[in-house]
Order: C-alpha cells, then structure tokens, then sequence
C-alpha cells in the first residue's frame, strides 16, 4: 500500500479507488491515519491537502492515541497492554496457528505472519478478554468482601461480565456484577464502582440518598466519577 510520511505525525496510508469521491483524512482506534485519493487527483495536490490539514490531525490523532491506550483498542502486531498483572505483547512469526507464551509476568500471542487486522484485533481482544477475565477473579473478590465488611453491607453473588454497558451492576436480590474490562482502571477508579455497587444493594436507584450514601463510603466519589468517565468499557 502506498504511504507517505507527514512531519509530526508519521505514516499515513494512501488509499485510492474509483469508488472514492473526496479527498478526505481519515483516522481510526488501531488502524491510524489514511488519505482517500479520489482517481484524478495528483500526488502532489494529495500531499498540499495533507500539509493543510496536519493541524486537525495531530489534534485527533492525540485523541486517538488516549482512546488506544485507555481502552485497549488498537491491539495490531506490536502492541502492548499492561493489565494489573500482565504484560500482553502482540507478536507475529512463522506459525500456522495462533499460540502464547508465558515469561513471568510477560504474555507473549504469536499470530501467523500476514494476517489481516481485522482477525488480528478479533484473537487480540478474545485473549485480552480471557487475561482479564482471569485476573478479575483473582483480584476483586477480596475487594468486595473487603469493602461489605469494612462498611456493613450485604450481597448475595457476585460474577464477572465481558459487557459494553456498564462497569458494574447490582440486581434486586443483591447479586453484583462487575466487568472484566475494570483490570485496566487504576486501583481508586475500581474501588469506587465496587463500593457504587455494594451502595445499591441498600439504595436501588440513582436518588439523593443513594449518593449521599456513596459520599459517605467514598468522600471524593465526584472526582472518581469524573475521571471513569475518561474511560471505555469496549477494548
């Protein structure tokens, strides 16, 4: 594929057809930034347009790379994703099959070399998710007894969900639900949903007592509540 490289930003792919009928940038989570090249225009005007809109794109691009490293999207070859215990490394190699390896704390999926990302970003994710899924059912267990303890709250069950809805949830018979996908918050932001939860299991709603009870256990939740909103419960 062609490319050309634009100062202070780096690659940016050159994508040309006949179905294209602007010139236009475009950028996207783990794919970075490409050119579409209608047919008939120049090299020259598509690099002139490119020069011109190097401010909007190093703008986004910024915004990009945040979404990448706050949700784990992004994961094509050499990626690298820090979970609470892990280091997940995307390699590929001459294999035929897609495997792992485990060094310590360093998990290394090898993937055959050559394949689209489409179906790298599918095995990266579903692997991710395993990773997480794994640590949440070692890590948070004792969080949450640690917490209904500490401030004398009760729940029934609790279980791990690989959701897009929601960080955590809390049913009418007490019965927590927390995402797997928390591993990539920092400590303070998973305490936080974890006492919101345990706090539903006496209030059900979202009402004045609800949150005055969650001030009581987490006295700075408005500044944590802000900053989960930073991130995403997909990958």
């Amino acid at each position: 594929m062609e490319k050309i490289e634009l100062e202070g930003v780096g690659e940016i792919r050159v994508r040309r057809g006949m179905n294209i009928k602007y010139l236009s940038i475009r950028m996207s989570p783990g794919r970075g930034v490409w050119v579409n090249v209608p047919c008939g225009v120049s090299g020259r005007q598509m690099i002139k347009f490119v020069e011109e809109k190097k401010e909007w794109i190093v703008r986004n691009l910024l915004k990009v790379k945040f979404y990448e490293k706050n949700t784990g999207v992004g994961l094509g070859i050499g990626a690298e994703i820090r979970t609470k215990l892990h280091a997940l490394v995307i390699s590929e190699g001459d294999c035929h099959q897609p495997s792992y390896k485990i060094e310590g704390e360093k998990i290394t999926l090898w993937l055959p070399r050559g394949m689209a990302y489409e179906k790298i970003d599918f095995l990266a994710k579903n692997f991710l998710a395993e990773i997480y899924k794994k640590e949440a059912r070692q890590l948070l267990p004792d969080k949450v007894k640690y917490y209904a303890e500490k401030y004398g709250f009760c729940f029934t069950h609790l279980s791990f969900r690989n959701n897009i809805s929601n960080w955590g949830s809390c049913s009418h018979d007490d019965k927590i639900s927390l995402n797997i996908k928390l591993m990539k918050l920092p400590d303070e932001l998973i305490d936080y949903v974890i006492l919101h939860e345990l706090c539903h299991t006496v209030e059900k709603n979202h009402s004045e007592r609800f949150w005055r009870l969650v001030k009581n256990v987490c006295p700075d939740y408005e500044i944590r509540r802000r900053e989960l909103r930073a991130y995403n419960t997909r990958f």
